[in-house]
């Protein structure tokens, strides 16, 4: 007779700076990540990227949701990283630089002496992967733009832009939107919400490694190994799919691959490279 593993209860963590409905939408995952594992969860939602790694690493929160370049960190310091995002039938997604709609700038080249408006240092759509693409392609930020100043979520850097108190800001978009125009705007319209009417895209950048799930290493292997079993299975109920859809606009988690490990190495070493 096979004997069930009683999990002892856990955290489920996400940060206020993902931005959209997380504080609504991540008990619901709690709720269903209960039941797949027939154990309490519980929803912890922190104020900011850095804090919620410091609840993974601690051990406080044993199941995190966290942006490509954090969760790397965190697998080097013993964490694993269990399922990614599958949007669209891409396991990457994108960048959009927005600025208002009567921003005479008409390209990267033109934006020197601009105000960026971004989310939180460890957002990757909303900070470090636009930052570090305008680096590569030769607008460093730390020399292009008059200022810098950090928002807390895409809507309120985006509202910073319309009111005239910043000129760029960036924000997620689907992989989709780096060759489809209407895609980019319909993203652009989810995530910044009221003020995607004032605002346009003037860049698009190159395809981004996914933001991700990741298990504390307190987690034993066994723990671990149903926790991942569980999320890469959400997809396979309708309120799974339907939360799916809201919180991550994704229709599925999958397993992590050879590739996207290879290219969040070469990020990480892009980012350090260039003090980041």
């Amino acid at each position: 007779m096979t004997v069930e593993m009683t999990m002892p209860p856990l955290e489920l963590g996400a940060s206020h700076n993902h931005g959209g409905n997380v504080a609504l939408l991540l008990p619901r995952l709690a709720g269903l990540l209960g039941t797949a594992l027939g154990n309490t969860v519980t929803a912890e939602v922190a104020p900011s990227y850095e804090l919620l790694l410091e609840r993974l690493l601690a051990g406080t929160t044993q199941v995190a949701w966290l942006p490509p370049l954090l969760h790397a960190r965190a697998t080097r310091q013993g964490a694993r990283l269990a399922a990614v995002p599958l949007r669209g039938g891409w396991l990457t997604y994108r960048s959009a630089l927005l600025v208002r709609k009567d921003q005479p700038v008409v390209g990267l080249s033109r934006m020197r002496g601009l105000r960026a408006a971004w989310v939180d240092r460890s957002s990757g759509s909303g900070y470090v992967f636009p930052r570090l693409e305008l680096s590569m392609l030769g607008a460093a930020p730390e020399r292009f733009f008059a200022s810098e100043e950090f928002f807390g979520s895409a809507a309120k850097a985006s509202a910073a832009v319309v009111a005239g108190e910043a000129d760029v800001c960036a924000c997620f978009v689907s992989d989709a939107a780096g060759r489809d125009p209407g895609a980019a705007l319909e993203d652009v319209r989810r995530a910044v919400g009221d003020a995607a009417p004032w605002l346009r895209v003037l860049h698009v950048t190159e395809p981004i490694p996914p933001d991700g799930f990741v298990l504390a290493a307190r987690l034993s292997g066994p723990e671990q190994t149903r926790v991942t079993a569980a999320l890469l299975a959400l997809h396979e109920t309708l309120a799974g799919r339907d939360l799916l859809r809201d919180m991550l606009r994704a229709e599925k988690l999958s397993a992590v691959t050879e590739p996207i490990v290879r290219s969040l190495r070469s990020w990480m070493d892009a980012a350090a490279a260039r003090g980041g």
